[in-house]
């Protein structure tokens, strides 16, 4: 794995496979991004290029950067990266802290299919796909979601998405967190709309003004649910939250959110614990349309694109979530199956936060 500092600003891009013809990932912007995350934000994105069957590397960047100084430091970053997307050698989307109109230099030069940007209700087919496909392998894994209770932890445009998905297929959202408070509506049902809405308007702050019961963020982890969508941050469940928690299933709205003891706790509790890196693949498809779902032309369109992301991913849950180990190390020895057949060497360590 390797890691370019950058010339310009304080800030790094680690590649998970050295020489590989094209790499992607998240770029996170704070006063202190540490490569170590990095490095695994970038393992997890390999994972979910090779559990789709392409010969990618993943990859992840940080800028370290205070509010005064932002700006500047956003211009640095995107003038320095300019040849590599040109290239393709990396190609960097917006995580924490960045925006996508912080990278719209960039989208000139950027290979990917350009429908990944498209915007409904504020979020992006991206961020639509990453909700959705969540939501789709746990209907998977559950076989089905109809009656499920499900509670998002870490909700924002893709969990946004992923509300209205669960409710298409009969479950009841009963309590969404963002780091702005935790709402539920005890043991009623939330608003999905309500909720599409309020994001919207007030962005986190949405789940104070919906119309439920707002109290801490971290109540979030003490609601009786079915399923649990976490995506605040990287090892946001960590072992001390999994003893308590009691649900048939975790899905992931971001890389890497439960740590490898939690893991371990959840399955042996009887959870079936998904794969970040394949509920996350989603908006690969929008990216790589052609390559992924065979969409060119007039065929590309965001519905065209849903169904074969969201199809994918529910048939790769239902070939792996039977695996001796779990569901996790199921996915994983699939996307290892695949990385084998065009690297001489499996990478050291998986997915998982420390």
């Amino acid at each position: 794995m390797g890691m370019r500092k950058l010339s310009g600003t304080d800030g790094f891009v680690v590649v998970d496979f050295d020489g590989a013809a094209s790499a992607a990932g998240l770029v996170r912007l704070a006063p202190k991004i540490l490569p170590s995350g990095a490095r695994e934000m970038a393992r997890s994105a390999t994972y979910s290029f090779a559990s789709v069957g392409m010969q990618r590397s993943g990859a992840s960047g940080g800028i370290n950067a205070r509010p005064d100084g932002r700006d500047g430091a956003v211009e640095a970053f995107v003038a320095e990266s300019e040849p590599w997307v040109r290239s393709g050698e990396f190609l960097p989307d917006p995580g924490k802290g960045l925006t996508a109109a912080d990278l719209a230099p960039l989208r000139a030069h950027d290979p990917r299919h350009p429908i990944r940007l498209d915007s409904s209700d504020g979020i992006s087919l991206s961020e639509r796909l990453a909700g959705r496909g969540a939501v789709a392998a746990a209907a998977a894994a559950l076989d089905g979601l109809e009656g499920r209770r499900i509670v998002i932890e870490g909700c924002g445009p893709a969990g946004v998405a992923a509300a209205t998905a669960a409710a298409e297929r009969g479950a009841t959202l009963v309590g969404v967190a963002t780091e702005k408070g935790y709402c539920t509506a005890g043991r009623g049902a939330l608003d999905p709309v309500a909720l599409r809405e309020a994001w919207t308007s007030h962005g986190p702050a949405s789940v104070q003004h919906m119309d439920g019961n707002c109290t801490e963020t971290a109540d979030v982890w003490d609601t009786e649910a079915d399923v649990l969508l976490v995506g605040s941050k990287m090892g946001a469940l960590n072992h001390n939250i999994a003893a308590r928690l009691e649900v048939s299933a975790v899905a992931c709205l971001h890389p890497i959110p439960f740590t490898t003891r939690a893991l371990v706790i959840l399955q042996a509790a009887g959870s079936v614990v998904l794969a970040d890196f394949v509920c996350l693949a989603g908006p690969l498809f929008a990216a790589w349309p052609a390559e992924l779902a065979g969409l060119e032309g007039d065929a590309v369109t965001a519905e065209a694109i849903e169904t074969a992301a969201t199809e994918a991913i529910a048939s790769l849950v239902r070939e792996t979530a039977g695996h001796p180990e779990g569901a996790f190390l199921g996915a994983c020895h699939h996307a290892e199956s695949f990385l084998a057949t065009w690297r001489d060497q499996l990478p050291f360590g998986r997915p998982l936060a420390a």
